[in-house]
């Protein structure tokens, strides 16, 4: 790898945004100029392409201050007081937007650069991988947007500078998921023929999935071809079956996930966030585990806890000592709160939850904090957060992850497997645990101790854990939202798609959360707004609006509570 020249491109990606404006002339012509490309290499495009899955700015405007708070896996956050759940705009997507716009214009600038070599045939293995990242973005973002330009995007890196190319039309996401389908199926096709080749260019050291692994790549593609089913599962039953049969076929378990190896993670090195700059420690201001949360960890004395929240500081011996200091018998800490506490995520009961309140300590020059509510482990963001030695990583879809939707589908709708919805289930959660356990030691996170046999055990063994058939279906549920702490987008999704958890639900139960005397709901969908008339691409920009406006639950276009296409009620 060329690491010189990757730091270049990575640092001025991190500078320009989403427009790419304020650049250097050469960077300039590299996006808009194909004919300066073929000073890069089509490879070195593609670590370029990944840092784009997930970016500081996507993190901040679209899981701390929104997702993270809205699924209650944190409560409250610095600078928001009653607009707990009131923030949400466009803007709440914006990044995730910039991030696929970059994404498609890497991955064109792989397929137009590998096009000119002599040794063309040589690259099909990069330009598949490089599909199938932009096809799992392209979910991700239609999650939030619905309709998107994806087969005439681009196209002006591939010199195409005409009418489509200038003026592309937006495809519907009923569109975008036969395409998408297709194309992922072509991936894998073209993947298996090249499997064996001794020519085909590699990938190691750019690929940070799969360092350029041919099989996990085909595991991948079939990993978001059930993603994919799991989003149209109510409005086209019949396709999400077959996409679902196809993938989870018993002569099919080859190319399909079956260990934490085959997790689809983008992993990164200690100094990424540093290169990639921005707001990767704000996690610290979503400050507070939540009740909803805490409760669950608690009750079923689940390892992952110390992985995902930081251990407080309330030792009988600090709170003897802190007691012992107040004048203010309002200010005692009670000896009923433990290590590990939740508050509330409903800002009505703010001023009345001690748990969130900021205590000190004071020995000698030392202060300890004493606030009973945990709070979430920075460094599985920013693994040199205060120093730490970790790495850093951006999940796509987990085994575990996968081992829940396939369970789902297996019992929900008779999906034939060579495993049963049970067998899934019980791998999923196991993955779940191992995959924690070493994110956590990846991470360097504060106090890492890993989970022991005995403690997972006693876990497994747990009434709301260990397989229940009367139950099955809601335990993979609870399962899957607690495996998403990180993966904070898909947990969105899923929730808009099984309304889990919510406030009736047992295993993981949801809060509800009351601002000014008010009941709040979670927004389903960025606020549109109509283009301008005159704007450039006016035509298909208000069509597009047009067109889902057309489905009847999509609401008003300025309605965050309308649901778009794949959301069907």
């Amino acid at each position: 790898m060329n690491k010189i020249k990757i730091l270049i491109i990575s640092l001025v990606i991190s500078l320009c945004g989403i427009q790419l404006t304020g650049c250097t002339d050469d960077f300039e012509n590299l996006n808009t100029d194909p004919a300066s490309l073929p000073t890069i290499n089509p490879e070195e495009m593609l670590y370029t392409a990944e840092i784009n899955m997930l970016t500081s700015g996507h993190c901040w405007n679209a899981i701390y201050a929104s997702k993270y708070r809205w699924l209650q896996y944190g409560a409250g956050i610095w600078g928001y007081t009653q607009t707990q759940y009131d923030y949400f705009s466009t803007s709440i997507g914006n990044s995730i937007y910039g991030e696929y716009n970059d994404m498609g214009s890497y991955v064109t600038n792989i397929k137009y650069l590998s096009s000119l070599k002599d040794n063309a045939s040589d690259y099909s293995n990069l330009n598949q991988v490089a599909r199938i990242l932009l096809i799992a973005k392209g979910i991700q973002t239609s999650d939030m947007f619905g309709s998107l330009v994806y087969s005439q995007g681009w196209l002006a890196r591939e010199g195409k500078v005409d009418d489509v190319s200038m003026t592309p039309e937006f495809e519907t996401q009923e569109q975008l998921v036969a395409v998408w389908d297709n194309q992922l199926k072509e991936c894998i096709t073209n993947l298996q023929g090249a499997m064996g080749s001794s020519s085909q260019v590699s990938l190691k050291g750019q690929d940070r999935a799969y360092n350029g692994d041919t099989q996990k790549w085909i595991k991948a593609a079939n990993a978001i071809r059930l993603r994919l089913a799991s989003r149209i599962l109510k409005r086209e039953p019949a396709k999400a079956k077959t996409i679902a049969t196809e993938v989870l076929a018993s002569s099919n378990t080859a190319n399909v996930f079956s260990s934490n190896d085959d997790s689809f993670i983008l992993w990164f090195d200690n100094l990424y966030t540093n290169i990639h700059g921005g707001d990767w420690h704000s996690i610290k201001d979503m400050d507070i585990a939540t009740y909803c949360m805490m409760d669950y960890l608690n009750r079923n004395e689940d390892p992952r806890r110390r992985m995902y929240f930081v251990i407080n500081n309330l030792t009988p011996e600090n709170v003897t000592a802190f007691n012992a200091q107040q004048t203010d018998p309002t200010k005692l800490i009670p000896d009923t709160y433990t290590r590990w506490e939740g508050s509330s995520a409903s800002y009505d009961s703010w001023t009345k939850d001690r748990r969130r309140l900021r205590y000190y300590l004071e020995q000698g020059t030392t202060q300890t904090d004493m606030r009973p509510a945990n709070m979430p482990q920075v460094r599985l963001w920013k693994g040199n957060d205060t120093e730490g030695s970790g790495g850093n990583w951006a999940p796509v879809m987990t085994y575990a992850d996968f081992c829940f939707l396939a369970a789902e589908f297996v019992l929900t709708e008779n999906i034939p497997s060579a495993k049963t919805a049970q067998k899934w289930y019980e791998d999923g959660v196991r993955a779940s645990l191992d995959q924690w356990n070493a994110l956590g030691k990846f991470c360097d996170i504060a106090n890492y101790e890993a989970m022991t046999e005995a403690e997972i055990t006693n876990f497994l063994s747990k009434p709301d854990i260990k397989w229940n058939a009367g139950k099955g279906l809601e335990q993979i549920y609870a399962q899957t939202y607690i495996e998403h702490f990180k993966n904070v987008d898909e947990a969105y999704a899923f929730w808009k798609r099984t309304n889990y958890p919510n406030r009736t639900s047992s295993i993981v139960k949801f809060e509800e959360p009351i601002i000014l005397g008010v009941s709040r709901i979670v927004p389903r969908k960025v606020i549109f707004s109509y283009p301008n008339e005159g704007v450039h691409n006016y035509i298909n920009l208000k069509k597009r609006l047009d067109d889902m406006k057309s489905n009847p639950e999509f609401g008003n276009i300025d309605d965050a509570y309308g649901r778009l296409w794949w959301d069907k009620e």
